[in-house]
């Protein structure tokens, strides 16, 4: 019944045959979902930009059907197995996704709900997908914002460079505060080593990978977190496998996460560029260093990246990025401090924003690290030493247990 009415009659053989659409032209390739019982990521993949537009209906019991979305796709064809075969979910949130030919211009993909859920539609380019997030918890009316919360100044840092205006939090104290100590589990953290696979990241002038590095010092973070118990650490890769910018930010709302922390080797045209800097998500960048750093790290060109600013208005507001400006500024400096405790001359860029495509949709507490120039020769051969990624991996440890500690991340919504 459901299908009579969203999609298409079915297909005839040669309505079947033609699904792919005219040669050339774009076609959904694939569907994904990442699903937990109160939230669901599904990316919808054409590889060439298509235009859109999202809807929804309410559940119609005369009809016995349930809410759903669905997304009209002009000018894209399909592909057949997509067609005959729905991406099942039922996970007490989803039903399943399918896909048809709507009409002869148009391929309708429709999401059919279990209950009423909000949502939120927004595209990724480089290639080219449409992203659904579905909530079905909405966040508690009333919460306190994270404005309201006092935190405490940190100690300065070796160097104080130019970033926003935000209240930061001091370096880990021992003693658990009143709201970590009634904790009912531990806190969730998600470590994002960047890149991997197919995708080495920055390269050093010595043949240095960003993604191996990361990898090695996200290995760090998690054992450092782990000794006492407290800490549920997951990382989104444990091996050089390449994963997605849409679905690492999946992970960590599916696995529910309390922190995303997001490692990254930074690079630049200027062999002599150095330094240390942590990033918040934001529309714009303070400079075009940064927004050409956003788009490196997104794969896509600078132009592209205007394409995702109405979602980052729209998703990353008020409390989730006080507390993520919060954190961003604690880790930069308890990086800085601990490496500037065994190796001299460490230059802190400090806190900045920047349209980081990893960081969009995450329902938590979220920052991107930028640790060293791999392009710069020195910083290049500081990286190759072990005892440089211990120093990075104390201070995102350090950091974040400040904040596990204080509570100051227990605004849960799970």
């Amino acid at each position: 019944m459901a299908a009579a009415v969203l999609l298409a009659p079915v297909l005839s053989p040669h309505e079947t045959a033609s699904a792919a659409g005219p040669p050339g032209s774009p076609r959904v390739s694939d569907i994904r979902a990442w699903t937990s019982d109160d939230y669901t990521r599904v990316a919808i993949d054409t590889g060439d930009e298509v235009s859109f537009q999202a809807n929804s209906l309410p559940a119609d019991p005369t009809r016995g059907l349930p809410p759903r979305i669905f997304i009209d796709i002009r000018g894209a064809g399909i592909r057949q197995d997509i067609l005959r075969k729905p991406v099942e979910v039922r996970n007490g949130l989803l039903k399943q996704v399918r896909a048809g030919r709507f009409s002869k211009d148009v391929v309708r993909v429709v999401i059919d709900l279990e209950r009423a859920s909000s949502y939120r539609v927004f595209a990724l380019p480089g290639p080219f997908r449409i992203i659904v997030d579905i909530d079905g918890k909405p966040e508690t009316p009333g919460a306190a914002p994270a404005e309201a919360r006092a935190a405490p100044t940190p100690p300065a840092s070796p160097e104080t460079a130019a970033s926003p205006p935000v209240e930061t939090a001091p370096e880990a104290s021992k003693a658990p505060g009143p709201q970590a100590a009634g904790r009912r589990h531990p806190v969730r953290v998600m470590i994002d080593p960047g890149h991997g696979g197919k995708d080495s990241g920055a390269i050093g002038p010595t043949g240095l990978k960003e993604k191996d590095v990361v990898l090695a010092i996200g290995r760090l973070v998690r054992e450092r977190l782990s000794r006492t118990g407290e800490y549920d650490v997951r990382m989104t890769r444990d091996s050089d496998v390449f994963i997605p910018l849409e679905e690492r930010t999946a992970m960590a709302n599916k696995g529910r996460a309390e922190v995303f922390v997001s490692l990254h080797i930074n690079a630049s045209p200027n062999r002599r560029t150095e330094g240390i800097s942590t990033y918040v998500l934001s529309r714009g960048a303070s400079n075009q260093e940064d927004l050409e750093l956003a788009a490196r790290e997104n794969g896509v060109p600078v132009r592209k990246l205007s394409e995702v600013k109405f979602i980052i208005d729209d998703l990353f507001t008020g409390a989730r990025k006080n507390e993520s400006l919060r954190l961003a500024k604690t880790v930069n400096d308890a990086i800085v401090r601990n490496v500037s405790a065994r190796f001299s001359g460490v230059q802190n860029l400090g806190l900045k924003q920047a349209p980081f495509y990893v960081l969009v949709g995450a329902r938590m507490t979220a920052v991107l690290v930028e640790s060293s120039f791999i392009s710069n020769a020195g910083e290049e051969a500081r990286l190759r030493n072990p005892a440089y990624l211990e120093r990075i991996a104390d201070g995102v440890a350090e950091a974040v247990r400040f904040y596990g500690q204080n509570g100051i991340l227990v605004r849960s919504e799970y």
